[in-house]
């Protein structure tokens, strides 16, 4: 043939594009907040904090089935010169948030969605505070994009109106007969917009518009005006009309609740494989398991899943990883287990003796003071939920950013009609059944989450690496075999991207009451041929639609190239319009 492109077999190569440059790269999950993002760099001149909280208000605006403004806003930064540090953005439970306020009005486990399970909004807290000490542009100018996007409006994506569960689909019903305010602000004569259809939230372009021209007025440092603007929030008319909300539908928010609120910044926890060193949260967060199990990993030498045995030691090694999240990780600070007793050497190598031929069929944490195994647990485990946006920003300047906004999506509360987005209902994840649980409900405490962003350094080849998904529960599932794939096999960040990946349905599924599914096991059609010999070893799996487990995004500067990079099971599941840049 006298074609002059390639007619060679190109089943091997990506389906995910591998974007390079030398001043930049980003990831996120829309293309609307990836151009916001690389608008606020080049054009404003901002930096990587700048561009990350600017796209975080598009974010919650354009994917508002996975997150909006009244969830939270967890973050890794990473400031050129300096030590990666995590901005705590979870919520806080109300102090009337207790056992006798639910159980009297009905309740036996906290509900997964309505006022009763909302914290105080921490989202406008992480931006203010990562803008206070991190940034370099005022508010006016970050939040422009999503101002102009909420007043002029943008097109529908299908995730918005076809995603199961959180979609406009699956929540139509819902709205017309309960929540009024969302009924009014997504649909349209009470009907589902069509997908490309032009949307527009003139209440959030006006609350942008107050808190901008509120800045405007304000003078003194850096630090008085976003002082001054987290009061405006916290402390002013926007917390009043949350308020008014909230008391109107019998909720548990006080007044005290948003004047005392306030996020936090933390050390990571990290641990190093090689030349890499891994950054997560610390166990309020679910991204300890991912260290957790690369340790294990390691130490059985699993570097990819190319084998039903590999597959079998990774689904173990998952099992009792997420066995000690559901018996240890906690958003109590006084808990007698931490995270170094966790990740410990010797608790390790005693959990891994547990690993046998056959399938572990039940849930068994360990006890890392003692370095014992417990017997198993009950399985009526409280799920946790799903619904999250991530977004991976390094600048020219090497600052970096692993953002990982959650919460405060359309399935979780009615939108509050002055505001433009709902509440959230992180609380859910705590206990009302189990008194003496490290989870049991409590006043004026963060919920554990699910929430994992990542961000990575290897100083030997002057690496940084920032990434994360969406995924409830599979959020570290994912994360761990990329990263395996990535630093225990050395593939390039689009074959790490690309290997077929699995999910372990053994621990508890998303919402209440779903029990967990125990021994199941989700392979990607790609690992097909393995199921026989796993459902042999006691596994029961399931053979899932190839390119659907898991939305990982990646932005990476190795020397003084940038990458990027969009996992095309975004795009494959229909849930997100995913983009990466770099240039």
């Amino acid at each position: 043939m006298s074609r002059s492109y390639r007619i060679e077999d190109n089943n091997s190569n990506s389906f995910i594009p591998s974007y390079s440059g030398t001043n930049g790269a980003v990831a996120t999950h829309s293309n609307l907040s990836s151009m916001t993002a690389y608008n606020i760099l080049n054009q404003d001149k901002g930096n990587a904090f700048d561009a990350a909280a600017g796209a975080m208000l598009v974010e919650g605006l354009v994917n508002p089935q996975m997150f909006g403004m009244g969830g939270e806003g967890v973050m890794i930064l990473k400031p050129r010169n300096q030590n990666p540090v995590v901005l705590n953005g979870n919520t806080l439970s109300p102090r009337k948030f207790n056992f006798l306020n639910l159980v009297t009005r009905g309740f036996t486990e906290v509900p997964d969605e309505g006022v009763l399970c909302a914290g105080v909004p921490a989202a406008f807290s992480s931006i203010f505070r990562m803008l206070q000490l991190y940034g370099t542009l005022d508010f006016r100018t970050i939040s422009k994009y999503a101002k102009e996007y909420a007043k002029e409006g943008y097109p529908l994506h299908t995730g918005i109106i076809n995603q199961n569960k959180f979609g406009l689909k699956s929540l139509k019903g819902k709205f017309i007969r309960e929540w009024k305010n969302s009924a009014k602000l997504y649909l349209k004569n009470n009907k589902i917009p069509k997908v490309g259809s032009l949307f527009r939230n003139s209440a959030y372009a006006n609350l942008i518009d107050y808190l901008g021209n509120y800045e405007k007025k304000i003078t003194g440092s850096r630090n008085n005006k976003f002082n001054k603007l987290h009061d405006a929030f916290y402390k002013g008319d926007v917390a009043n009309l949350i308020l008014k909300y909230s008391q109107k539908n019998e909720g548990l928010l006080s007044k005290e609740d948003f004047e005392n609120f306030n996020v936090k910044f933390e050390k990571t926890i990290s641990e190093k494989y090689g030349d890499y060193q891994v950054h997560k949260t610390n166990f309020w967060g679910q991204g300890l398991t991912s260290l957790m199990m690369l340790k294990m990993l390691n130490k059985q030498k699993i570097k990819s899943l190319n084998s039903a045995g590999d597959i079998h030691k990774f689904t173990e090694i998952l099992k009792l990883t997420f066995a000690d999240r559901e018996m240890y990780f906690t958003g109590k600070y006084n808990s007698k287990v931490k995270a170094n007793h966790l990740l410990d050497d010797s608790y390790l190598n005693k959990r891994m003796q547990l690993i046998k031929d056959k399938a572990i069929d039940s849930i068994i944490p360990g006890n890392p003071l003692s370095k014992k195994s417990l017997l198993p647990i009950e399985n009526d485990i409280k799920p946790w939920g799903a619904g999250t946006v991530h977004i991976s920003i390094i600048d020219k300047n090497n600052n970096a950013i692993s953002c990982t906004p959650s919460g405060g999506w359309i399935r979780s509360n009615e939108v509050i009609n002055e505001l433009g987005f709902p509440l959230g209902n992180r609380l859910m994840t705590f206990y009302l059944s189990k008194p003496g649980h490290v989870n049991f409900i409590a006043p004026v405490q963060q919920p554990r989450t699910t929430l994992s962003p990542t961000l990575i350094i290897n100083q030997k080849k002057r690496e940084i690496l920032s990434c994360g998904t969406m995924g409830g529960d599979a959020q570290d599932q994912w994360q761990a075999q990329f990263l395996m794939n990535y630093i225990f096999s050395n593939m390039p960040i689009d074959k790490a991207l690309n290997e077929p990946r699995v999910s372990s349905e053994h621990l508890p599924a998303f919402f209440h009451p779903h029990d967990p599914n125990l021994k199941q096991l989700l392979l990607e059609e790609r690992l097909s041929s393995f199921i026989s010999q796993l459902n042999k070893k006691g596994h029961k799996c399931l053979k899932t639609t190839d390119w659907s487990e898991g939305f990982i995004l990646c932005a990476r500067k190795q020397d003084k190239i940038y990458d990027a990079y969009a996992d095309i099971r975004s795009y494959k599941s229909q849930i997100f319009q995913a983009q990466a840049l770099a240039w």
